[in-house]
């Protein structure tokens, strides 16, 4: 039984660090998409349609920092509830 657990455990480890990877590539392109309003922009532009595109960008930003949030919180619970919370696993999740 517990050998199903682990098996669990690990593979929901793999899941959560994957969805992780996909989060932060999805930041990298905000990124990218953040100094192409910029640089479409001058930085000292403060137009309507300049402030709205970067108010985009961030709000995509903060929606993806919550959904990144919510991935690691469930991934410590996934690890505590497998491994227990004094593992090491579940340290590295806490950390």
């Amino acid at each position: 039984m517990s050998d199903i657990g682990v098996k669990f455990g690990v593979e929901g480890e793999k899941s959560f660090k994957a969805a992780l990877a996909d989060t932060n590539q999805f930041f990298r392109v905000l990124g990218s998409v953040m100094q192409v309003v910029t640089s479409r922009f001058d930085k000292n532009d403060r137009s309507v349609e300049s402030l709205a595109a970067r108010n985009s960008v961030l709000n995509r930003e903060i929606d993806t920092q919550k959904d990144k949030i919510s991935t690691l919180q469930s991934a410590l619970a996934n690890a505590a509830d497998n491994f227990g919370e004094n593992n090491k696993r579940t340290q590295n999740w806490q950390i």
